[in-house]
């Protein structure tokens, strides 16, 4: 391998005969054909996560201590943003209500509960945040988290049906 007569015959080692390294026409349609087979499977595998649509009405049941609470959430999706409201019947107690707002990521669902209540002359305002996943069109499955106004909190897993 010789540098000095100007060309570029330093880039070719002598030893390994020389190669057409064009691809040949073949070749090519079988990239662009896996290149198609991995964009349609990456477009389904999305397709099937962010096709998930939460608009509906939702059950879910808690217990704390000896009461039985039974929630139901009615919810609208707008793209990845859901809105709705809810409404609580405890097994003794008043029933409450208020809103839920949140977001849809694939099959994760973040979403808080805002509830405004009167205690007497008071009033209590409440945030329940939950942390979920969509295990089918039908059931959210996940952890909530609530803290009301007097600081007292609680938390727990939770599964919510579709009615």
């Amino acid at each position: 391998m010789s540098l000095d007569n100007g060309t570029d015959s330093y880039l070719i080692d002598k030893r390994i005969p020389h190669r057409n390294l064009k691809p040949s026409g073949e070749m090519i349609m079988r990239m662009l054909g896996l290149a198609m087979i991995f964009f349609i499977f990456i477009q389904l595998t999305l397709g099937q996560s962010l096709g998930a649509d939460l608009t509906g009405t939702w059950e879910s049941k808690y217990q704390f201590g000896p009461i039985e609470e039974v929630m139901t959430a009615n919810i609208q999706q707008s793209g990845e943003n859901i809105l709705g409201s809810f409404s609580v019947q405890p097994s003794s107690g008043d029933e409450y209500s208020g809103i839920i707002f949140g977001t849809v990521n694939g099959d994760m669902v973040k979403a808080n509960y805002l509830s405004v209540s009167k205690e007497g002359t008071d009033s209590k305002l409440t945030l329940t945040f939950i942390d979920s996943l969509l295990v089918d069109q039908n059931t959210l499955r996940g952890t909530y988290y609530v803290q009301d106004s007097d600081m007292n909190s609680l938390s727990g897993p939770f599964q919510a049906i579709r009615k």
